[in-house]
């Protein structure tokens, strides 16, 4: 039996827009498409922990002045041990497996998505500018990052449709249109299928629509 803590808190923005620069996870914990998303802690480090998240259940019982600026801080505190620990333990590993060519053709990969994520959506989009086949494509993304190209492509839309619905009032429609997507149905589907919600829900819950 595995016992643990959950630390429950929204990943998608605590780090991007409201407290990247302070604790600077952002492509490290969270967001990073293309490295496996967890950290191994030792016993030293799990003391850390621990006590940090002592700290907050402490905090939050006391319930006494300026609570939040409080567990806030500790949050960011736990964060960012976390953080120097992913590093520590992911140090590019990945790409270097295969040599050259193919850590090469990976970066060239994650630098089109990045360009075309909202004009192209299918791994022949990506093969044909990388001037490789659709097979090779795949292989070469399970080989380095166990996943397969639509996930990746798709992972890197959905953050970006996570983003506009927190920070902006736009329709699920405009941005369905500006992700590249006619049918704003099957882009509702999509997202419901990977974050376990609609867009409208995902908004309510967490963007300017809360509250």
């Amino acid at each position: 039996m595995i016992e643990g803590v959950a630390l429950h808190f929204h990943s998608d923005f605590f780090c991007i827009e409201k407290h990247k620069k302070e604790v600077a996870c952002n492509g490290v914990l969270f967001n990073n498409l293309y490295e496996p998303p967890s950290v191994f802690v030792d016993d030293g480090a799990r003391n850390e922990f621990e006590g940090i998240l002592n700290s907050m259940v402490v905090e939050m019982k006391a319930g006494e002045f300026a609570q939040t600026e409080m567990l806030v801080t500790w949050l960011k505190l736990f964060l960012i041990k976390a953080s120097r620990l992913k590093v520590q333990q992911s140090p590019q590993a990945l790409a270097d497996v295969a040599g050259d060519k193919e850590p090469f053709l990976l970066a060239r990969l994650k630098d089109h998505i990045e360009a075309h994520y909202r004009s192209k959506h299918t791994p022949a989009d990506y093969a044909e500018l990388l001037h490789i086949t659709p097979k090779t494509l795949g292989k070469l993304v399970k080989t380095h990052w166990n996943r397969t190209p639509t996930a990746i492509i798709q992972e890197r839309i959905l953050v970006e449709a996570k983003r506009e619905l927190y920070l902006t009032n736009k329709s699920v429609k405009e941005i369905a249109w500006e992700l590249g997507f006619g049918d704003e149905f099957y882009f509702s589907r999509l997202f419901k299928k990977n974050v376990q919600v609609s867009p409208q829900v995902y908004r309510e819950t967490v963007g300017m629509g809360r509250g």
